[in-house]
């Protein structure tokens, strides 16, 4: 991933000597439900690719959060015209939900239990990670972030996420009588 900071040019060859296709967004969001590009790649030029950027910035408006990342595009294995993304939310080192972020089928596969165990001890109170499956079947980390501001999935069972949050901060309670 690249940073860069707010209303700074970026030049699109040099990202592209990087990354051969890429997203942008800012340091929360990037811009859905628009004619926004879903990633740029060598078709586009320097002037369409300013013009995006005029753009990025108007959708987000207000929203608009830090500064502007911008990450390689992979190609995600799709159900039912959906990508297998799962969001998982950590809380003091204990998983409190792991569940599908992008409508897909519920037997669209999981990730590796291996892989959801292996983050849960960052070096932070409350942050989500999500994984995507790729078009081989394998596993990444496409986002990590602050529990807070992390939406919750569509499918969530939002009284099981509340109760698993609260019965990791009664245990902690307790521990600490």
């Amino acid at each position: 991933m690249l940073t860069v900071p707010l209303y700074q040019r970026i030049y699109i060859q040099d990202v592209l000597k990087k990354f051969p296709k890429f997203i942008v967004k800012d340091f929360v969001k990037s811009v859905k439900d628009s004619r926004f590009p879903k990633y740029f790649d060598a078709s586009f030029d320097q002037n369409q690719f300013d013009r995006y950027m005029k753009e990025f910035y108007q959708y987000r408006g207000n929203l608009l959060t830090g500064g502007i990342c911008i990450k390689e595009y992979v190609d995600l294995k799709k159900y039912e015209n959906h990508t297998n993304e799962v969001r998982v939310f950590y809380f003091d080192q204990n998983i409190i939900s792991v569940c599908q972020n992008s409508d897909q089928p519920e037997n669209a596969p999981m990730p590796p239990v291996e892989l959801i165990q292996k983050y849960q001890f960052l070096d932070s109170r409350f942050y989500t990670i999500d994984y995507a499956e790729l078009k081989d079947g394998s596993w990444i980390i496409i986002e990590t972030g602050d529990g807070s501001v992390s939406g919750i999935p569509p499918k969530q069972d939002l009284e099981e996420f509340y109760k698993s949050l609260c019965r990791i901060i009664q245990k902690r309670k307790d521990v600490l009588r």
